[in-house]
């Protein structure tokens, strides 16, 4: 009896201490915090700055064996959640500091701990985006704004891509969170509304050639200043031309330079391109300045953008191979987005240049005098020299005797004419 009851109470004293032990491993912490893009570098999440959005997040280990628990990225709201065994004191590690820099790199804790927050330092660009009516580089209340994007692309340090874009707001402004990256800053095509990048003012403006720009991240500042400014444009191509050498007529094979002057009396710079109508010769060699395209040698377009009220003299030496080709008649067009040329007339070479070619051997170009070349010679009268022993036996004076016969019958029917009329007269 003494010994069931000593099992009973060891049994019931045992049962409190195993629920202890039970409920201890199934107690949980809970560690949580936010990632941010503390663009005041206060270390605080401020109004008007951003969450890290689905980044890495953290990763977290025991701090005795440095077994590592898990990892855990953020969400949307740039916040990250890890639901722990309570007991071991855990290292709360910044997982996310290759794109960005940081001021905080991790935390210890063994509780629950519900502000273990990173503040994330990248670099961030702002600048203005506007219509610039006075074109004096500075946003005015009454110059307005756009519907366009500002863009930036690249890839971050981790080899993300990076596609962000942003519009202005009703001052102009816009701001952009950027990670370190190599990126490109890409202005908007608005020229479906008639605008164009204004020429820059200011070196924080963006390149109107090419419409983009390259940040490059400054050691001193994480601010990066870029203007993009538009204007209401206007542009105009216009072509004249010329060959050489100017001739009437050419002969099969020969070889000669057509020069075109591709003029820009429009207010943007403009990359032309020319297609040589009905052009039957073949090409031989062009200047450097263009490139053809379409795989044709009939079709090209300038290498570089021609600046407002400027030219580019494009020369191309062509052999004329075939007896059709009879005119160059250039057409000059511009491929700048959705703008229109504002006067299409000086697109077109009129009238043509007109060419004529014949094979060789028959040109029917005037002979130009010759250096070789004797005058005629001056007439003379001299006394006429007697020759012996013609047929007739008269005297070779050098002129016909047929001639003299010819004469004296012709004088002898007038004779007899008048003759007849007279008698006719007295009859």
């Amino acid at each position: 009896m003494k010994k069931v009851f000593a099992v009973a109470m060891t049994a019931a004293l045992a049962l409190p201490v195993a629920a202890t032990s039970a409920a201890a491993q199934d107690e949980k912490i809970t560690i949580e915090g936010l990632f941010f893009l503390d663009r005041n570098g206060d270390n605080a999440f401020s109004e008007g700055e951003n969450v890290r959005a689905n980044g890495t997040g953290v990763r977290i280990r025991v701090q005795d064996t440095n077994e590592e628990v898990g990892t855990f990225p953020t969400g949307a709201d740039g916040r990250f959640k890890a639901v722990l065994p309570k007991g071991p004191t855990y290292i709360v590690n910044n997982n996310d500091m290759t794109d960005y820099t940081t001021t905080k790199i991790g935390y210890g804790t063994s509780e629950s701990k519900s502000d273990a927050n990173f503040p994330l330092r990248g670099y961030f660009l702002n600048g203005f985006t506007f219509v610039d009516a006075n074109g004096d580089g500075v946003k005015q209340d009454d110059e307005k704004t756009h519907g366009g994007k500002v863009k930036v692309t690249g890839k971050s340090q981790t080899g993300a891509d990076v596609n962000v874009e942003t519009e202005a707001k009703a001052d102009g402004s816009y701001l952009l969170d950027l990670p370190l990256a190599d990126l490109t800053v890409t202005a908007p095509d608005l020229t479906l509304g008639g605008l164009a990048l204004a020429k820059p003012k200011a070196d924080h403006d963006i390149d109107w050639l090419t419409g983009t720009r390259k940040l490059v991240p400054d050691t001193n500042s994480r601010a990066q200043r870029v203007d993009l400014r538009y204007f209401e444009a206007k542009a105009d191509i216009a072509l004249a031309a010329a060959v050489a050498p100017a001739k009437d007529t050419y002969v099969l094979g020969e070889q000669i330079d057509v020069k075109l002057t591709l003029s820009n009396k429009g207010d943007v710079p403009v990359v032309p391109s020319v297609v040589m109508a009905e052009f039957v010769a073949k090409l031989v060699s062009h200047s450097d300045n263009v490139k053809f395209v379409n795989g044709s040698d009939d079709e090209f377009e300038t290498v570089a953008k021609i600046l407002p009220g400027e030219k580019a003299d494009v020369v191309l030496k062509v052999e004329l191979n075939d007896l059709t080709f009879d005119k160059v008649q250039p057409i000059v067009r511009f491929n700048y987005g959705n703008l229109k040329d504002v006067d299409r007339r000086n697109n077109v070479l009129v009238p043509p240049i007109a060419i004529k070619v014949v094979e060789k051997g028959t040109t029917t170009e005037p002979s130009a005098p010759s250096s070789t070349s004797t005058a005629a010679p001056t007439t003379t009268t001299n006394p006429a020299v007697a020759q012996a022993g013609n047929k007739s036996g008269l005297a070779s004076t050098g002129a016909s005797v047929f001639g003299f016969l010819g004469l004296g019958a012709l004088l002898l029917a007038a004779g007899m004419s008048a003759f007849f009329v007279a008698r006719r007269r007295r009859s």
